[in-house]
């Protein structure tokens, strides 16, 4: 995740020190009606603001896993998939996150192949999550569970990332989106994901 960090973090910092001087200074880099580009802030933080999301995120699925394996006491089912599908979320799709965050701005006039490239690479994020839920569940299936505090967590995080996953991929359809837009089904898939999956699996690790 560090190399994440390392190169996310510039383009928010950019884009703060330019909106500070938006407001302080009088310049225009985001001012539409004195040749700024709105656009511009739009691709700076989004740029940054898509792999944060896997950079809080990553860290909560290995507690999700710890915790599964601690209260089903079963060795954890598929471990290859599984370690493939974190190295995969980690690296692999770490990489791709710096890739996608035009899937926030489906409605700014991109090209035809931009959109399709985008979505596609939004779809493909669902794979390597898809697998570690997999792993998880049939980790429980048929196991004697002890349904202590943290693996009460763990289940309501299983009921918020499902949830936000599925309808996450709707969104990362260009022509359902453009139905959706700014309304809440967009926002609540993001919130689902990124709040309910790392608070509730933070609470487990926690207890």
């Amino acid at each position: 995740m560090s190399f994440m960090i390392l190169f996310a973090m510039p383009s928010v910092i950019v884009a703060s020190a330019l909106l500070m001087m938006d407001r302080l200074v009088d310049t225009a880099f985001f001012d539409a009606a004195l040749g700024g580009s709105p656009l511009l802030w739009q691709h700076l933080f989004w740029f940054f603001g898509h792999p944060e999301d896997y950079i809080i995120l990553v860290p909560a699925l290995g507690i999700v896993t710890s915790v599964v394996v601690t209260f089903t006491q079963r060795s954890v089912f598929g471990y290859t998939a599984l370690v493939l599908a974190v190295v995969g979320i980690g690296i692999g799709i770490g990489m791709v996150s710096f890739r996608l965050w035009v899937h926030h701005m489906y409605m700014t006039g991109l090209p035809l192949m931009g959109r399709s490239f985008f979505m596609a690479a939004s779809a493909m994020i669902a794979i390597p999550s898809g697998v570690q839920v997999y792993c998880w569940i049939a980790t429980m299936w048929g196991a004697k569970v002890r349904f202590a505090s943290p693996m009460l967590f763990v289940l309501g995080f299983f009921a918020v990332f499902i949830t936000g996953g599925l309808t996450g991929v709707m969104v990362a359809s260009v022509p359902f989106d453009r139905q959706v837009h700014d309304s809440y089904f967009v926002v609540a898939p993001f919130h689902y994901v990124l709040v309910g999956g790392s608070v509730f699996p933070l609470l487990a690790g926690l207890y």
